[in-house]
């Protein structure tokens, strides 16, 4: 029987005191389910956060893609803090979860988690962003890739002389830097050292401080009613939504494509975004199609088969040009 589950870290916690203190075992979750019954596992599902909306698209699609299939997942949010996906980790182990799957805060704070999980023979499964140690799977994009894609994208669309500004996502986190390094990079090797990048700043990947940060660059970077910079390269699409609002709300955006905007992920928004001339480019990372490669790793996991260390899903480039070829 399959079961869906979202609890959060202290329940779980709590939960399994309480099991602990009266003895009490159970081979499935508190609503019944078995373990690991003939055609499925239980598997706990530590998220790196429920307010990041394209962890959510990547969580839903894995809900669809293992319907019907026999495996009983339980959820929890990691809350982009490291020490709460660690206590998490600890909580499904101590339940007895057959694999897990993480998606790490950081590549190197995640370190514990997985050496609990290695030591216990837990099978792990880091999906999205890679940790730096521990025995793993690694599922996802490389987000190094992403970066690069939109430096590429830069390269070809800009003009002599450009001046970008670069919205990064949270500091001190590798798939951060990873995409910061993949754009500079692309720049780099396309011989594009005229572009000027004016600003850096880390916004957290959330729309409402991307829009905070573009206010105040607003203020900084125009003169006379018009913009002195010709894009914001932005890591992620809700930062591009958010420098599209703000770009709007200040006037400089009257007509599509005034100044360039990119993001990464390919959420619905920001490719309805690209469909409208706002944001030249998304780069879509596959939610679908890392749900679908999870599922074929748990497949070999159940089976007794070893795993591929790392299943990498490519990103993929959308425009105005091939844009109609993904929107729903």
């Amino acid at each position: 029987m399959k079961i869906w589950k979202r609890i959060g870290a202290m329940t779980m916690v709590m939960a399994f005191s309480a099991l602990a203190l009266t003895g009490c075992a159970t081979g499935g979750s508190s609503s019944g389910g078995d373990s690991a019954s003939g055609d499925g596992m239980n598997i706990g599902y530590v998220n790196l956060a429920d307010t990041d909306v394209f962890c959510m698209a990547r969580e839903s699609a894995l809900t669809t893609e293992l319907e019907g299939t026999g495996y009983s997942v339980s959820f929890s949010d990691g809350n982009n803090d490291n020490q709460k996906q660690i206590d998490q980790t600890n909580a499904f182990l101590a339940k007895g979860v057959d694999a897990l799957i993480l998606v790490p805060a950081d590549s190197d704070a995640i370190a514990p988690a997985i050496s609990a999980a290695n030591s216990k023979g837990t099978p792990v499964i880091c999906l999205g962003i890679k940790a730096n140690s521990g025995d793993f799977t690694f599922v996802g994009s490389e987000n190094y890739d992403s970066g690069h894609m939109q430096g590429e994208y830069m390269a070809e669309h800009l003009p002599q002389g450009a001046k970008v500004l670069y919205l990064a996502g949270t500091a001190g986190l590798q798939h951060s830097a990873d995409r910061r390094q993949g754009f500079k990079d692309a720049l780099e090797e396309a011989g594009r050292s005229d572009i000027t990048i004016l600003a850096d700043q880390d916004g957290d990947y959330v729309k409402d401080e991307a829009m905070r940060i573009c206010d105040a660059w607003i203020q900084t970077y125009t003169s006379g009613g018009k913009a002195d910079f010709d894009a914001i390269v932005c890591a992620n699409d809700q930062m591009a939504l958010g420098a599209v609002e703000s770009l709007k709300g200040a006037g400089l955006l009257t007509n599509a494509g005034e100044i360039l905007i990119t993001g990464v992920d390919g959420s619905d928004d920001g490719i309805q975004a690209v469909a409208d001339g706002y944001m030249c480019q998304t780069v879509l990372q596959d939610a679908a199609g890392q749900a679908k490669a999870t599922h074929e790793v748990l497949e070999k996991l159940k089976n007794g088969e070893t795993p591929d260390k790392e299943v990498i899903v490519p990103f993929q480039s959308i425009t105005k040009d091939n844009v109609a070829d993904y929107q729903k």
